[in-house]
């Protein structure tokens, strides 16, 4: 049971945390690595901070 469930998150985590650190690299992000590693850490609550600092806070922040 434990090796099936593995088996699923890892590779869940590890395309989620693929996908933020290059999407971070992409959007000229400072820390994108960091961005990175934060997102392997668990799923999906990580991604959502992610989206939600990058597109809506920082977002604002750029057009003041």
């Amino acid at each position: 049971m434990l090796i099936i469930l593995l088996a699923i998150a890892i590779p869940i985590l590890l395309i989620q945390g693929a996908w933020v650190f290059y999407d971070a690299r992409r959007r000229k992000e400072k820390y994108y690595w960091l961005w990175g590693i934060f997102a392997l850490m668990n799923t999906p609550g990580n991604l959502l901070i992610y989206l939600l600092v990058t597109r809506v806070i920082l977002n604002n922040k750029k057009k003041s």
